[in-house]
């Protein structure tokens, strides 16, 4: 910022009788140089006011961006946190799914079992039907109770089938929700994550370069002005 000087009109003395300057012109001079200086350094000293100022401000948003980077972080490892938790539930999930896996497989070697038994079953009812010889009646209940064990084998049977499948169904489903719900907090903590890093990024770049203006204003209002000599005072009479 530039000062107003004197015109050449002011710095011209009056020459004295006997030879030099007339002392009031010089002391006129040296008192409009003195009050020159006087206003240029209360101008430089308020505009190193403002500055103060203004690196006080910046200061004050530097400390709450840092709060807000703080703030920003623990958000950060929370999320990182329930990520890892989700993830360790998941692991427990697959677990237990490898036990109803193995469940299955339980109910389905019982089932052969079962089948097997019925297998076995059959020749005895046919032996059944062979005893001819005995009282009516006798045949009639052995028959009876025959085709009694194996229809209820067979419902026996047929019941586990279905409850194996339900049950199947039943974990299969379960699988699936929470493989979607894990995919969807797995892609939402992704997204925050990245959300913040660019944040941070943001308020550092707006640091530096306020800091840069801020050092540039200072030195421009420290070494832009010099005082100026004072002039040599030579009396004669």
């Amino acid at each position: 910022m530039g000062f107003p000087t004197m015109s050449d009109t002011e710095l011209q003395f009056r020459t004295a009788a006997f030879g030099g300057f007339q002392k009031q012109d010089v002391l006129n001079y040296i008192e409009a140089s003195n009050q020159e200086h006087r206003e240029k350094l209360e101008e430089l000293t308020r505009e190193l006011e403002e500055a103060k100022r203004a690196r006080t401000e910046l200061e004050e948003a530097s400390a709450q961006a840092q709060q807000q980077a703080q703030s920003d972080e623990e958000t950060v490892h929370q999320l990182e946190q329930e990520l890892e938790a989700a993830r360790n539930e998941a692991g427990e999930l697959k677990g237990r799914l490898g036990e109803a896996e193995a469940e299955v497989e339980r109910l389905r070697a019982a089932l052969a079992e079962a089948e097997g038994k019925l297998a076995q079953a059959e020749p005895a009812a046919k032996a059944y039907e062979k005893v001819k010889d005995r009282t009516a009646g006798i045949e009639l209940e052995a028959h009876c109770r025959a085709q009694a064990v194996q229809a209820e084998a067979e419902e026996r049977v047929e019941q586990a089938r279905r409850d194996m499948e339900q049950w199947l169904n039943k974990v299969r489903k379960s699988y699936e929700e929470l493989r979607t719900d894990m995919d969807a907090t797995i892609s939402h903590t992704s997204g925050e994550l990245e959300r913040v890093r660019t944040t941070l990024e943001e308020i550092t770049n707006r640091f530096c370069a306020q800091d840069e203006r801020l050092e540039k204003m200072v030195q421009s209002c420290i070494g832009e002005h010099k005082a100026p000599d004072p002039l040599p005072l030579e009396d004669k009479k």
